[in-house]
């Protein structure tokens, strides 16, 4: 956030908005957990909690002390969840996608280096534990959903941020170099789509597609997920990776895209500048 922004910002509310923030992974922490995660005193701390609490942002449970988000923080999630533009006008591909391939469908946007879930809609089919929910967060590079949108931003914005932030390897498939990543976001930009070969997950493997907005930019993907002994082989997939890329173009146009006829042969532009889910 540049420094125009930050004069409008109010202290209180960002001290408020860091606690939401730091409960938002869904596990409950105790007052002193909460201060050190936010760096702030455990007065100035238990003063916001009690905010918080009594407009029913947080709760704390009585036998153990620990804090969590209240009910209020549903209500707003179901809210955006009902009124987001995006999942409006993809639900009824998802569904449809869902009940044809009887796999589990989801939505996502990029946040920074995160993959954020909008949607998911469980398979038909027992999978087992996944650990995708809506409202979570993944880091985006080992996931397929969260390939496929970073192909779509700076490459030098990604090797900064990784050169930096570094890797963490959940697999024996996870990227863990950024110059092999950078190579995959290329190939995922010339073909279309991206595959996650249980890069976060063992034996879950998924296939995502690009949605665009009016203007072309990829603001979200979907993908097509399940496990490895019904998804295999996922790279030798045509009739799986025509479906989801049909249903991408769907969605786009029900967003307002309309490729001319040389953009037909081309994949989406690049987005340099995004830093959210958004649209510009």
């Amino acid at each position: 956030m540049g420094p125009k922004e930050d004069r409008y910002n109010i202290r209180v509310l960002d001290r408020a908005i860091s606690i939401l923030s730091v409960l938002s992974d869904g596990k409950p922490r105790t007052l002193m957990e909460l201060s050190e995660a936010v760096e702030l005193n455990s007065s100035t701390t238990f003063r916001l909690l009690s905010s918080l609490a009594s407009h029913s942002y947080v709760e704390r449970d009585e036998q153990t002390g620990k804090y969590a988000l209240g009910l209020a923080c549903l209500e707003l999630a179901r809210a955006y969840q009902m009124n987001h533009y995006l999942r409006r006008a993809a639900l009824p591909e998802l569904e449809a996608l869902r009940d044809e391939t009887g796999e589990t469908i989801h939505l996502a946007v990029l946040d920074r280096m995160d993959v954020v879930y909008l949607e998911k809609l469980h398979g038909l089919h027992a999978i087992g534990l996944m650990s995708s929910q809506v409202g979570a967060r993944l880091l985006a590079y080992c996931t397929g959903l969260g390939k496929v949108l970073l192909a779509y931003i700076d490459p030098e914005r990604i090797r900064s941020h990784h050169e930096q932030a570094g890797f963490i390897r959940f697999t024996d498939t996870t990227i863990t170099d950024v110059e092999v990543l950078l190579a995959e976001l290329a190939a995922i930009r010339e073909q279309g789509y991206a595959l996650d070969r249980g890069e976060h997950e063992p034996d879950v493997r998924c296939i995502a597609a690009p949605i665009q907005d009016a203007q072309g930019k990829v603001i979200a993907a979907l993908s097509i997920a399940g496990p490895a002994s019904r998804m295999e082989p996922i790279e030798n997939n045509p009739a799986r990776i025509d479906r989801i890329l049909q249903s991408a173009q769907d969605i786009s146009s029900r967003l307002g895209y309309r490729p001319t006829p040389d953009s037909r042969s081309k994949q989406p532009r690049t987005n340099s500048h995004a830093k959210n889910h958004q649209p510009a």
